[in-house]
């Protein structure tokens, strides 16, 4: 484990970042003597990096530390002026005066027991030194998992009950427990968005209550930003001593009882993870099919308590769940990618097809954009095409590029016949079908994607549902052909 510390690029910031060292030094152990030879490392260092580097007074001081054996590893990182490491200046005792400049070197060599300076290339360059301690305190490792406890928390009686919005502080908490801060949905940390949401119904959450009182297992319905009878399920979190509980799947009942027995929702979606298949056996257990892959939304969210065991971008597999009978609807798509929808949506009555294309009689396209830049995720969805299709399409894939998405998803209304040559044109832009996707009862989108700066790897994604593995298998034929064209 890594600490750091961020300051400026001043003479005025050595005393900070003398006091980090020296501080971070007597935490695991260092004695006066050696407290004393930090503290005057860590001057020398600081002070040789802003006067004789003179580095960018906008970039910020960072200085990390490691625990090594014995001891800790400092690195001062910054960006000033390179370094000639192989002709460093040379501090000779006997004609100090002509040697100056190598008198910070000199007193790094004989103050530590390892000091030397690393160029990490257009990162700039970081100063290292080592400092080993005669009492070392290392870090106390973490408690392993109290099994016991897990075992009792996995035989308690929950309260299961619907949440009202007094129970928003409890849900936060517990999405803490459950991701730390890497959950996506921000609403589940702060308590009065969540708070209000629960008041007006855009959030409809159950939840299960330990014999404290505590928040423990938590699944909801979101309600969809553009249809309110459509919900988004998901939410599904639990504490990882009670992941075993069967409240986890009273929860989900009553969640889908609630669903059964609404006369103003008519279907629900979920984007499930697929770094791991549980969430997916859940959802199908309760009638959730397949219907589309999002791949590379965002980056792995962390489960406390569950290793993933890879680091790729994180995919969801959405799926929909409808208790009753939807609007009839003609679906309008491309010929090539007819048998798939069809096997998506196999089941759901109302539903025709159409492969015809019509050119476009509106002169222009309709269109939405948006991108999250810390996601490096950018998505376009094409209400009504125009005749500028083509042109609008091929702009904004290369706007989106030029701001550093590296992954984009198209949605197309497929109420209305696609344009001539509209498949054509999405594969020479690099865009692959990647499933349906509804909007409102009666009405849907075809989904692509485009992928860019990026290694995906089909084989990484856990599917349990045998059409959510053969959409996939169709993507990835897509996409490797697309590979030999682009």
């Amino acid at each position: 484990m890594k600490s750091s510390l961020a300051t400026y690029h001043d003479l005025r910031s050595i005393g900070v970042v003398r006091a980090y060292v020296v501080e971070t030094g007597r935490f695991f152990g260092a004695d006066a003597t050696e407290l004393k030879e930090l503290e005057l490392a860590a001057e020398e260092a600081a002070g040789f990096i802003i006067e004789a580097l003179r580095p960018d007074r906008e970039e910020p001081f960072e200085i990390e530390t490691e625990p090594i054996e014995s001891g800790l590893r400092f690195g001062f990182r910054n960006r000033g002026i390179p370094v000639d490491e192989e002709n460093l200046p040379v501090y000779d005792s006997r004609d100090p005066e002509a040697a100056l400049a190598g008198l910070p070197f000199f007193l790094l060599e004989n103050l530590t027991d390892a000091f030397w300076l690393c160029n990490e290339g257009n990162q700039g360059w970081v100063l290292l030194f080592e400092k080993r301690f005669r009492n070392f305190r290392p870090l106390v490792p973490p408690s392993p998992p109290d099994e016991e406890l897990r075992r009792a928390c996995a035989r308690e009686q929950l309260e299961v009950d619907r949440a009202r919005p007094a129970d928003a502080y409890g849900i936060v908490k517990l999405t803490y427990h459950t991701y730390r801060y890497s959950y996506v949905k921000e609403i589940f940390y702060y308590r009065k968005r969540l708070e209000e949401a629960l008041a007006a119904e855009d959030v409809i959450a159950f939840i299960g209550r330990n014999r404290e009182g505590e928040v423990v297992i938590n699944s909801a319905w979101l309600r969809d930003p553009r249809c309110r009878s459509i919900v988004e399920a998901g939410m599904l979190m639990s504490r990882p001593e009670y992941r075993k509980n069967r409240a986890l799947l009273k929860v989900s009942r009553r969640q889908i009882d609630f669903l059964d027995s609404s006369s103003e929702l008519r279907a629900a979606y979920s984007r499930l993870v697929t770094t791991h298949t549980g969430s997916q056996r859940l959802s199908s257990l309760f009638g959730f099919r397949p219907a589309a892959l999002l791949l590379s939304v965002h980056e792995a969210v962390e489960f406390v308590g569950i290793a993933s065991g890879r680091r790729q971008r994180e995919s969801l597999l959405y799926a929909l769940l409808v208790p009753r009978r939807l609007d009839p609807a003609t679906i309008c798509l491309p010929e090539a990618h007819l048998e798939m929808t069809r096997r998506l949506l196999s089941g759901l009555a109302g539903l025709d097809f159409s492969t015809r294309s019509v050119e476009p009689s509106a002169e222009a396209t309709q269109f939405t954009v948006t991108s999250q830049e810390e996601d490096s995720h950018g998505l376009m969805i094409i209400e009504s095409f125009g005749r500028d299709w083509s042109q609008i399409l091929r702009r904004t894939l290369n706007e989106l590029d030029n701001d550093g998405m590296v992954t984009v998803h198209l949605q197309v209304s497929a109420d209305r016949p696609l344009p001539p040559g509209f498949e054509e044109q999405a594969r020479h832009l690099g865009l692959f079908y990647s499933g349906i996707i509804i909007r409102t009862p009666g009405s849907w989108e075809l989904l692509y994607c485009r992928l860019r700066a990026q290694h995906f790897d089909f084989a990484k994604m856990a599917l349990h549902d045998e059409n959510a593995r053969a959409l996939c298998d169709y993507m990835e034929l897509q996409y490797r052909s697309l590979e030999e064209v682009l």
